[in-house]
C-alpha cells in the first residue's frame, strides 16, 4: 500500500504568539502519532541555512509520512488538528506565511 504525506514548509512568522501556540498543539498531535505508530515526522531544513524555493526564504520545512493517504487525510481533518490551525487565527496567513500539501507516494 502507498504511504501518505504532508510536507510543510515556513517562510515567514508574523505572529509569534500565535505561532507558538499552534506548534503547542501540533507538537501534541506529531507526540500521539510517534506513539501510535500511525505518523513518522522528520523535520528536513530546521536549523539548517536558509534555502531559497522559487525566491522566497525557507525558515524550515518537514515531510510526515503517514500509513496511507487516508490516514493523511484524516489528521489533516481531525479536531486535533483543526484546533491547532484555529490558534493561527481566522487569517491565517496574517500570523505565518506557509504551506501545506497532502499527496499519496
Amino acid at each position: 500500500m502507498k504511504k501518505g504525506y504532508w510536507t510543510g514548509q515556513v517562510f515567514e512568522i508574523k505572529d509569534e504568539k500565535k505561532w507558538s501556540n499552534y506548534l503547542t498543539k501540533y507538537t501534541q498531535i506529531e507526540k500521539n502519532h510517534l506513539e501510535n505508530k500511525t505518523g513518522n515526522f522528520l523535520p528536513v531544513a530546521s536549523g539548517q541555512p536558509k534555502a531559497k524555493i522559487q525566491g522566497s526564504n525557507l525558515m524550515f520545512a518537514a515531510v510526515v509520512e503517514f500509513n496511507n493517504l487516508q490516514d493523511a487525510i484524516d489528521c489533516y481533518k481531525s479536531e486535533e488538528y483543526q484546533s491547532a490551525l484555529s490558534e493561527l487565527g481566522e487569517n491565517p496567513e496574517e500570523t505565518v506565511v506557509r504551506n501545506l500539501s497532502i499527496f499519496e507516494g
